[in-house]
C-alpha cells in the first residue's frame, strides 16, 4: 500500500457540504472539545473512542499530543525489536488469523505479500497520527482500496483486538492504558472509515469500473493481465505456440494496442489520430468501417461528427484516460497522472474547453454501455468534475514556470553549478546520514548525477511524455540497487533549499520544486510498484529468501515473477539483473526454479520456453557474464526419468531454443551452413571432374587439322586410328588421377577411420548372418561405400594404364588391345559411379525447402513404385503359369511363356 493524497477531493458534493456545517460546528464548540480531551484521552468527544466503532460519520481524528507521541513511540520500539519488517508484519499476519481464522477467505494474495501490506499500511497510519488531515487521506485512500472487501465493524473488533494484543505482548510494561487506548482508538477509526467508505462511494466507483470495461471489452479487476500469465505458463503444457499468440493478445500492452492503437501506431488508428491532429477527416475513414467496439475508436468517431476534429488536445487526454479511470480510487496516482496530463497539454497551442471532452466522452460511453443509465451520468460527471478541477488549477501555470526555469538555469555561472553539485550532498547527507551508504561513487560520478537531476527538472517541461518513460526506467534501475524510497524526501529537500539559496526569482523556485516534486513522485511509484519480494531477494543475494519468495507465486505466474516486473510501458527482468549485478547464488536458485518441471493434475509447468523468450540470448550473456552458471542452465535442460527400462532410463534433452531462434535455425544458419557447404562444393567440384573426364572429352568430335594430322601419320596403328589429340588425352588423363587420388583417396580414408571406430566400439549392426559397422545402417554412407568399390574397380581395370607399356608413341590412349579388351566393363563402372555420384547430391536439397519436401515425397514414392512393380511381376509370373498348365492351341500362348 503507498501512501495516498487529496482523496477527499473525490467526495460528493454534498458529503463536501455536511462535513463543512460540521467543521464549523467543531471550531464553535473547540472550548469544550478541549475539556473534554483531558477526560477521554485525548481523542475528538463524543466521534471515536477506544471502544466502539463508529461507521456512520467520518472525520479528521484529532488525537492528544501526548497520546499521539506515545502510540509513534511505541511502535518504533516494536519496529525496532523485530529483526526485519517482514518479521514483523508475519507476526502481525499471524496475530490475525490466529484470532480469526475465518478472515483467511478474504485475503487471496500470498502469506509473504499480504505481511509486508499489513506492515505498510499500518506504519503509513501510525506515522500520520499527529497530523489528522494526513491521516484521514491516507485512511480514505486505503478505504478506496478495500471496496472490494466486505469490511463489517465484528470484523475491524477482531482485527484491533488482535494487533493491540499482539503488542501488548511484545512491549510488556511499556504498553500502557494510554497506548493501549490509542491504538485501539486509532484502530476503530480506520475500521470505521472503510466501512463508511465502502458504503457511500463503492456504488459510483463499481459503476464507472464495470461501465469502463465494457467500453473497452475486457474484464474488472485485471483479470486480462492474469489471462496473460496464464497463457504463456500455459504455453510449456506442449501448446506454445498457440498460446505464445493468445499472450501476446492477452498481454496488458497488446490489449492497449487493440484498443489505444491510435496511439501506439497501429496503421487505420494512427491515420485517425492524425486526421483528429490536423482537423481533415476523409470520408473513407468511416465509410467503409464498422462501428467502433471500444472507447478509443468511438471516442474518435464521435470527435469528428461532433466537429471536434481539429482539437488535437483531446488526443492528450484520450491517451491518459484509462490510466486516470483505472486509478480514480488511487488519488495519489490520479494526482501524478494529472501532473503529467497537464505538462502535456500546454505543448499543445490553441484554446482548450475541457467540457467539450466530456460532451464527446459521455456520448461515446452511451453508445458502448447498453445499461447505461442516470447512475452512469452522475458517477461519470462526478469523475470528471474533479479531474476537470484538477487540471485547471494547474492550466497556464507550466508554460509561465518553464520560462521562469530557464531564466535561472541560464544565469547559473560556473561557480554557482559548482556550489549545486557540493551543497546538495551535504545538505542530504545531514538530513538522512543513511543516505551515505547508496551513493558511493566518485566525486565526478555525484557531480554528473546532481547536473542530470538539474536537466531533467527542465526537461520535464519540454518533453513531458519522454520524461516520464525515462524516468519509469530509472526507477526501475533504482529497484535493482535496492534504494529506500524513504531517501527521496530528503534527496528533494536538500536540492529545493540549495536552490533557494542561489535563486532571486521565487517563481523559478516553484517550478524547479514542482517539477522535483514530480519527478520524485514518478520515481517513488516505479519503485514501490516494481519493488516485489523477488528483487529483494535479489538485492540480498540469497538463494533461500528468493526461493521463499517465488514459493508465494501461483504456478501460473511463477516464471513471470522471476522474468518480468513491468510498470507502465518499462520493464526489467529480475533474472537478468541478478546476473548484472553479480548476484549468482538468486540467479541460480531461479535458473533451477523455471527449469524445474512441475505437475498440477494434468498441466505441467516447465519455465525453459518463457525463459528463452524473454532472453533469446542467454548463453551468450551467460557466457559472458556468469559462466558459472552455464553447467546449472545445460543440467536444467535434461529431463532423466526416475525409472528404468531394461537397465536403461529415458532422457530427454529440452536443446531446441539451442538449435534454433526467432530468425532461424542457429545450428544450420551460423554453424554447420559453412562447413556443410564447403564440403558439397568439394563433392561437386570432384563430380564436375568426373563428368568432364567420362562424359565429355573422350566424346569431343575431332577437328579438320586433327583429321589431317592423323592421316599423314603413317606410324600410328590400324587400332589408334580413331584416337584422340594428345592435348585432350593428357587433359582425360589427369581429370582420371584427380578422381583416383582425391576422391577415392577421401572416401577411403574416411570410411576406414569409421570402420576402425565402430569397430574399436565393437557397435555392430547383424544383417542376417554378417556383422556390419553400425554407420552404414545410413544410406548415404553405405551409397558412399559403394562408389569406393567402384572407383577402385576403375582404377583396376583403366584403360590407360593398361595401354602406357604398349603405346609408346600414343601416350594415354585407350585404343590398345589390352584396352579395348577393357573398355566396354569400364564403362559400365564408370555409368555405376555416375549415378552414385548424383544420388549422393541430393544432399544439396537442403538448400531449399520446397525441394526437400519434394526429394522427401520421392523417395516414399519410390517404396511404393517397388511394391507396385512386384505386385506386377507376381501376376504376370502367375497368369504365365497359369497360361501355360492349360491345354489350348493359340498360337500367341504356345510354349513356355
Amino acid at each position: 500500500m503507498s501512501v495516498e493524497e487529496s482523496g477527499s477531493e473525490l467526495d460528493m458534493e454534498e458529503q463536501d457540504e455536511e462535513q463543512q456545517i460540521d467543521y464549523e460546528e467543531d471550531e464553535e464548540e473547540s472550548s469544550s472539545e478541549e475539556e473534554d480531551e483531558d477526560s477521554t484521552g485525548g481523542f475528538s468527544a463524543g466521534i471515536y473512542g477506544p471502544t466502539e466503532v463508529n461507521d456512520t460519520v467520518f472525520e479528521e481524528l484529532h488525537m492528544g499530543p501526548d497520546c499521539a507521541e506515545e502510540v509513534r513511540e511505541l511502535w518504533s520500539c516494536f519496529l525496532l525489536g523485530a529483526e526485519s519488517r517482514e518479521v514483523a508484519g508475519e507476526a502481525i499476519y499471524a496475530a490475525l488469523f490466529d484470532a480469526a481464522p475465518s478472515l483467511q477467505s478474504l485475503f487471496k494474495t500470498p502469506r509473504a505479500v499480504m505481511a509486508m501490506r499489513f506492515m505498510n499500511g499500518l506504519n503509513q497510519i501510525i506515522c500520520s497520527v499527529t497530523d489528522p488531515k494526513a491521516l484521514k487521506v491516507i485512511v480514505e485512500t486505503l478505504g478506496f482500496q478495500h471496496l472490494d472487501l466486505e469490511v463489517t465493524v465484528p470484523r475491524v473488533v477482531i482485527f484491533r483486538d488482535a494487533i493491540v494484543d499482539l503488542l501488548s505482548v511484545e512491549m510488556g510494561d511499556r504498553f500502557t492504558k494510554r497506548a493501549r487506548d490509542g491504538f485501539s482508538t486509532l484502530l476503530n477509526y480506520v475500521g470505521g472509515a472503510y466501512i463508511y467508505v465502502r458504503v457511500k462511494f463503492s456504488e459510483r466507483l463499481k459503476i464507472i469500473a464495470t461501465s469502463w470495461a465494457t467500453a473497452n471489452n475486457k474484464q474488472v479487476g485485471g483479470n486480462d493481465e492474469a489471462g496473460e500469465n496464464k497463457d504463456l505458463e500455459d504455453g510449456n503444457s506442449g501448446e506454445r505456440e498457440d498460446d505464445a499468440h493468445a499472450a501476446a493478445a492477452n498481454s496488458p500492452k497488446s490489449q492497449k494496442s487493440r484498443g489505444w492503437s491510435s496511439f501506439r501506431g497501429s496503421k487505420p488508428k494512427a491515420a485517425q489520430e492524425s486526421a483528429l491532429l490536423s482537423g481533415k477527416e476523409t470520408v473513407s475513414d468511416f465509410r467503409n468501417t464498422a462501428v467502433p467496439k471500444t472507447f478509443p475508436g468511438m471516442f474518435m468517431f464521435n470527435a469528428a461528427v461532433m466537429g471536434f476534429s481539429g482539437q488535437g488536445w483531446m488526443n492528450e487526454i484520450l491517451a491518459s484516460w484509462d490510466t486516470v479511470v483505472s486509478n480514480v480510487s488511487n488519488s495519489y496516482r490520479l494526482q501524478e497522472e494529472c501532473d503529467v496530463l497537464s505538462l502535456r497539454l500546454s505543448k499543445y497551442r490553441g484554446n482548450i474547453n475541457l467540457s467539450q471532452y466530456k460532451a464527446v466522452m459521455l456520448a461515446s460511453l452511451r453508445s458502448l454501455c447498453k445499461d447505461w443509465g442516470t447512475a452512469h451520468e452522475v458517477a461519470w460527471s462526478w469523475l470528471w468534475e474533479n479531474v476537470e478541477r484538477m487540471l485547471k488549477a494547474l492550466m497556464g501555470k507550466p508554460a509561465v514556470q518553464e520560462a521562469a526555469l530557464v531564466k535561472m538555469m541560464s544565469s547559473l555561472d560556473s561557480s554557482a553549478q559548482d556550489t549545486i553539485r557540493r551543497e546538495v550532498y551535504s545538505k542530504f547527507f545531514a538530513l538522512a546520514p543513511a543516505g551515505q551508504d547508496f551513493f558511493k561513487q566518485s566525486t565526478t560520478r555525484l557531480h554528473f548525477i546532481a547536473d542530470k537531476l538539474v536537466a531533467m527538472t527542465l526537461d520535464m517541461y519540454k518533453e513531458p511524455k519522454r520524461m516520464v518513460e525515462d524516468i519509469s526506467a530509472l526507477g526501475l534501475r533504482h529497484v535493482g540497487y535496492g534504494i529506500p524510497t524513504d531517501l527521496f524526501g530528503p534527496f528533494v529537500t536538500a536540492c529545493v533549499q540549495v536552490v533557494r539559496a542561489l535563486a532571486d526569482d521565487e517563481l523559478a523556485e516553484e517550478a524547479f520544486r514542482w517539477s522535483l516534486g514530480l519527478i520524485s513522485r514518478i520515481l517513488v511509484r516505479v519503485i514501490n510498484e516494481g519493488s516485489t519480494i523477488v528483487m529483494k531477494a535479489i538485492n540480498a543475494n540469497s538463494g533461500k529468501q528468493l526461493r521463499k519468495a517465488v514459493g508465494c507465486a501461483p504456478r501460473g505466474k511463477r516464471a513471470l515473477w522471476m522474468l518480468n516486473v513491468q510498470v507502465g510501458t518499462q520493464s526489467i527482468s529480475p533474472f537478468m539483473w541478478a546476473i548484472e549485478t553479480g548476484s549468482l547464488d538468486a540467479a541460480k536458485a531461479m535458473i533451477i526454479d523455471l527449469l524445474t518441471i512441475r505437475a498440477d493434475r494434468d498441466r505441467y509447468y516447465y519455465g525453459m520456453d518463457i525463459l528463452f523468450e524473454r532472453h533469446s540470448d542467454m548463453i551468450r550473456r551467460l557466457s559472458l557474464d556468469a559462466p558459472a552458471l552455464l553447467p546449472t542452465l545445460l543440467n536444467g535442460l535434461v529431463w532423466r526419468s526416475r525409472t528404468t527400462e531394461n537397465g536403461q532410463r529415458r532422457v530427454n534433452y529440452y536443446v531446441k531454443h539451442l538449435l534454433v531462434d526467432a530468425e532461424g535455425d542457429l545450428v544450420w544458419g551460423r554453424v554447420a551452413y559453412r562447413t556443410f557447404l564447403l564440403g558439397k562444393v568439394w563433392f561437386l567440384f570432384t563430380l564436375i571432374v568426373f563428368i568432364t573426364s567420362q562424359s565429355v572429352l573422350n566424346r569431343l568430335q575431332k577437328s579438320e587439322s586433327w583429321d589431317d594430322e592423323i592421316a599423314s601419320s603413317s606410324s600410328l596403328s590400324s587400332s589408334s586410328s580413331g584416337d584422340l589429340p594428345l592435348e585432350i588425352r593428357v587433359a582425360i588423363f589427369m581429370c582420371r588421377c584427380f578422381i583416383y587420388i582425391f576422391s577415392l583417396g577421401q572416401h577411403t580414408f574416411s570410411h576406414a577411420r569409421w570402420i576402425i571406430h565402430d569397430l574399436r566400439n565393437k557397435d555392430l549392426v547383424h544383417v542376417g548372418c554378417i556383422s556390419i559397422p553400425a554407420y552404414l545402417l545410413n544410406w548415404q554412407d553405405c551409397a558412399s561405400l559403394v562408389l569406393i568399390i567402384t572407383l577402385a574397380c576403375m582404377l583396376c581395370i583403366e584403360p590407360i594404364l593398361h595401354c602406357l607399356s604398349h603405346s609408346a608413341e600414343n601416350l594415354f590412349t585407350e585404343h590398345c588391345e589390352e584396352g579395348e579388351n577393357l573398355l566396354f566393363v569400364y564403362s559400365i563402372f564408370s555409368t555405376l559411379a555416375m549415378l552414385i555420384y548424383f544420388i549422393l547430391l541430393t544432399d544439396l536439397a537442403v538448400f531449399s525447402t520446397r525441394v526437400s519436401a519434394f526429394v522427401l515425397v520421392a523417395g516414399r514414392v519410390l517404396v511404393e513404385v517397388g511394391l507396385f512393380l512386384f505386385g506386377l511381376i507376381f501376376v504376370a509370373l502367375a497368369f504365365a503359369c497359369a497360361i501355360s498348365a492349360l491345354e489350348q492351341d493359340d498360337p500367341d500362348f504356345a510354349g513356355i511363356p
